[in-house]
């Protein structure tokens, strides 16, 4: 696995505009991990995931109102804040800011919109 910049985080339930969304980061030409595409069948997931998070630079939290209970999340933040990477939440239309965690809440979020959109976005962000 080449190191990755980007480390994509996020809910299955998310899984169509999180393939869409990584789509557009990887045509704007922003090295990225995210499961659906790096863990294959015999991987040791939570080997794979901690190695990609190591090598990250920044870590993207595709976020909704289920997803922000899953202990996931929580050791995925964890890991990015305790390694100072630099963070980046991206909401749900209808998500619930309050719902976040708390190092979560003080960072400007974007919000989950148009794909391609929101990867321009991320694209600034991280250039």
């Amino acid at each position: 696995m080449s190191s990755p910049k980007i480390f994509l985080s996020y809910s299955h339930e998310d899984r169509e505009w999180v393939k869409a969304f990584a789509e557009a980061l990887e045509e704007r030409g922003l090295p990225l991990w995210y499961d659906e595409k790096e863990i294959k069948a015999g991987d040791n997931i939570a080997d794979a995931v901690e190695s990609a998070l190591r090598e990250s630079e920044a870590v993207i939290f595709v976020l909704n109102d289920q997803s922000v209970l899953s202990p996931n999340l929580y050791f995925e933040l964890g890991a990015a804040v305790a390694a100072g990477k630099k963070i980046i939440p991206i909401v749900g239309k209808h998500s619930a800011r309050r719902s976040l965690p708390g190092s979560l809440l003080k960072r400007r979020s974007l919000v989950q919109g148009d794909p391609g959109e929101t990867a321009d976005e991320v694209l600034r962000a991280v250039a």
